[in-house]
C-alpha cells in the first residue's frame, strides 16, 4: 500500500469515524492509531474535525480533544449552530466540509498518500482533486458501496481490519473494505515548505492566543525551587486572585469582574485534604461553575456528576448544594485543575497549560500520601 518513506497524511473526519467503530464493535486508540501510519510512512500530519457546541458547560467530546491537541493531532473545531427547520423541530448544524478540503488542498501537492476517514460521499470532488495533484488516496469505509462516488480508477483493494487490530482498544470481528488511488504519476514533487518540512510527526497548529510575557514554566521551577516555604505552606498560598501569568486569561477576569462582581473570578484554589490519597484533576474552571463558585467542579453539571459519584464510593460526605459552603468534605480526596483560570469558551491554549504547569505540578509534590491520580 504504501511505501518506507512516502509521506502521509491522515484526515479524520470524527463523527464518522466514531459512528462507523462503534458499528464495528470496537473502540479507537489514537494514539496506536497515529503509531500504525507512522509506521507505514512518513507522517506529516493527522487531522482531526469535529463540530462542538460551546455554550455546554460540560461537553463530553472536550477531553478526547485536549487529548488529541496535546498528543500529535491537528484538531480542527468550529461551533455548532442551532436552526428550527420548516416544521418547527430544532437541530443542530456542524459540518466540517470545507476545512477539511480546504486542508486537504494546502497540503496535496507535498504528500504522496492522502488518508480520508469519512462516510460522506460529498468529497468525491475532493478525491478528484487530489488525484490531479498527483497524490494517492486511501478512504476507509465500513461496507464496499453499492455505488461508487469515489472515482472509477481506484487501484488496490484493502480491509479495515488490516489496520483495526493495530488501533483498537477491545477485540471484536471486524471487516471493511476500502479503496486505495495511486497516483497516475509521481506529479511534481516541489520541495516541502518549512511548515512540512521539520514534522517528523504530527503536531499542533499554531495557537492564536497571545504569546506570553512571563518567564518560562521552567526557569520560575528552578526559581521557587531554592525557597523555604513554612510548614503547611501551600501552593494556593503562592496563587493568589491576580495571577498574571496568561494575557488572554487576565482580560477575560478583568471583564467577568466588572460583568458578575459577586462571582469568584479568580485562579480556584484545589479542595480536599492535602493528605488524600487521591488527585483529581480537572481541565480548566467553567465560566459558571467553579469561576462563580471558587471551588471546583462546584455549580455546573459536571459537579452534580463527580460529587454524587464520590459519595456513593465513601470519597465525600455531607451534602453537595453546589455551593463552596454547603459543608461538603472530601475524603482521601483532593480536587484541582490542570489550568486555575477560566479560559474563553472552556478551551485553554497549550502555552496557558504550560505556564500552569508549575502550580500542578507542586500541587502534586505537596501531597505526601499522593498514590492515584485522575484526569
Amino acid at each position: 500500500m504504501t511505501v518506507p518513506g512516502e509521506k502521509i497524511a491522515l484526515f479524520i473526519d470524527g463523527a464518522n469515524l466514531y459512528a462507523t467503530a462503534k458499528s464495528l464493535g470496537f473502540d479507537i486508540d489514537y494514539k496506536r492509531l497515529l503509531r500504525e501510519f507512522q509506521s507505514r510512512g512518513y507522517l506529516l500530519r493527522a487531522f482531526y474535525y469535529t463540530a462542538v457546541v460551546e455554550d455546554q458547560e460540560y461537553s463530553s467530546i472536550r477531553p478526547l480533544i485536549d487529548w488529541l491537541d496535546y498528543n500529535g493531532y491537528t484538531v480542527v473545531t468550529k461551533a455548532t449552530k442551532e436552526f428550527v427547520d420548516q416544521t418547527g423541530r430544532r437541530k443542530v448544524k456542524g459540518n466540517m466540509d470545507i476545512e477539511l478540503a480546504v486542508n486537504a488542498m494546502e497540503i496535496a501537492s507535498h504528500i504522496d498518500h492522502m488518508v480520508l476517514f469519512s462516510g460522506d460521499g460529498d468529497f468525491r470532488s475532493l478525491v478528484e482533486a487530489v488525484q490531479r495533484k498527483g497524490s494517492g488516496l486511501l478512504s476507509p469505509r465500513r461496507y464496499r458501496p453499492s455505488r461508487r462516488w469515489l472515482p472509477t480508477n481506484c487501484g488496490d483493494r484493502l480491509t479495515f481490519s488490516l489496520i483495526s487490530p493495530s488501533c483498537r482498544q477491545k477485540s471484536a470481528a471486524t471487516r471493511a473494505s476500502a479503496l486505495i488511488v495511486r497516483p497516475a504519476s509521481p506529479g511534481n514533487r516541489a520541495s516541502i515548505p518549512r511548515s512540512f518540512s521539520n514534522a517528523a510527526r504530527p503536531h499542533r497548529a499554531p495557537r492564536s492566543a497571545p504569546a506570553m510575557k512571563t518567564n518560562s514554566t521552567r526557569t520560575e521551577t528552578r526559581a521557587h525551587a531554592g525557597r523555604r516555604h513554612p510548614a503547611g505552606h501551600l501552593i494556593d498560598d503562592d496563587i493568589g486572585r491576580d495571577c498574571p501569568r496568561c494575557p488572554r486569561l487576565v482580560a477575560l477576569r478583568h471583564d467577568l469582574r466588572e460583568k458578575q462582581p459577586a462571582w469568584h473570578n479568580a485562579p480556584v484554589p484545589s479542595f480536599g485534604p492535602v493528605k488524600g490519597r487521591l488527585l483529581i484533576v480537572g481541565l480548566a474552571p467553567g465560566l459558571q461553575g467553579a469561576n462563580r463558585t471558587g471551588r471546583p467542579f462546584t455549580g455546573d453539571y459536571a459537579g452534580d456528576l463527580l460529587y454524587a459519584t464520590l459519595a456513593r464510593f465513601g470519597f465525600a460526605s455531607g451534602e453537595y448544594a453546589a455551593r463552596p459552603d454547603d459543608g461538603l468534605r472530601l475524603v482521601d480526596t483532593r480536587i484541582t485543575n490542570a489550568v486555575r483560570c477560566v479560559p474563553p469558551e472552556n478551551k485553554p491554549a497549550g502555552e496557558e497549560s504550560k505556564q500552569c504547569r508549575y502550580f500542578l505540578k507542586a500541587t502534586i509534590a505537596e501531597m505526601p500520601n499522593l498514590a492515584a491520580l485522575v484526569s
